[in-house]
């Protein structure tokens, strides 16, 4: 199968599994279950062009034409095909594709490598097994796999760091991890943007739930966290990419 082919074919079934989740999934509270559907669709939307099952199947036939060329007429064909050579618009489009992936993988190596950095401030274990590392001057949180980085100036620590151990326990990072390597392949395809924030939604989602359960007072949590809005987006230089 051609490459380019299975690209568009599988984006055309991502396209499809996603607007199936706008329409009937969207609106449900069962996030874990949403959770799943996203990342499957993912997987399965690359799957299924190479299973082709049943009607996707296209018919193949094979036809065998055998053509004697004289030698001469062999040698004047390959000279006008060498002249004609020159740049299609499928050539243009594989460019830009490789230049579109180089560009996004660049950019989430710099941003690991920002992240990485600041790993290297002093850590303090949460619960034995996580590490909390002070960003002095921020009032920025967030997590990556193990790591939970929470800025010195931030209101009811104690309440964000619980709800960042949700994301942790959660594994979350491994999802925004794989969706970034979704979007590099499939760079130019808008919908695959909005399924990344549907899913960082949904992660939000499951957080509070959790969180939330944990508190005797769901009200005051609502309130710091409704006062923690501009926090959520506020990241720290080289881990916005990973918020959660």
């Amino acid at each position: 199968m051609n490459w380019l082919y299975y690209l568009l074919e599988a984006n055309l079934y991502l396209c499809v599994f996603y607007a199936g989740y706008c329409l009937f999934l969207n609106k449900e509270t069962h996030y874990t279950l949403n959770r799943i559907y996203l990342l499957l669709s993912c997987v399965v939307s690359f799957v299924l062009p190479v299973v082709q099952i049943g009607w996707l199947k296209p018919v193949e036939t094979v036809t065998k034409t055998i053509v004697i060329i004289p030698q001469t007429a062999y040698q004047t064909t390959v000279q006008k095909l060498t002249v004609r050579q020159t740049l299609t618009f499928n050539d243009i489009w594989v460019y830009a594709y490789i230049l579109g992936i180089i560009v996004l993988t660049t950019v989430l190596f710099i941003r690991l490598y920002q992240l990485v950095k600041l790993t290297k401030a002093t850590k303090t274990l949460v619960d034995g097994k996580y590490k909390l590392i002070n960003i002095e001057g921020s009032n920025t949180a967030f997590s990556f796999f193990n790591y939970l980085f929470i800025g010195t100036k931030t209101q009811a620590n104690n309440i964000i760091i619980r709800h960042e151990l949700v994301h942790i326990r959660q594994k979350h990072s491994v999802d925004i991890v794989f969706l970034e390597l979704i979007k590099i392949i499939n760079w130019f395809n808008p919908l695959v943007y909005l399924l990344q924030i549907s899913l960082k939604t949904i992660h939000e989602y499951i957080a509070d739930e959790q969180t939330a359960a944990q508190e005797s007072d769901a009200f005051s949590y609502s309130v710091v966290f409704g006062k923690q809005c501009l926090w959520v987006k506020r990241l720290a230089p080289g881990a916005f990419i990973f918020q959660l």
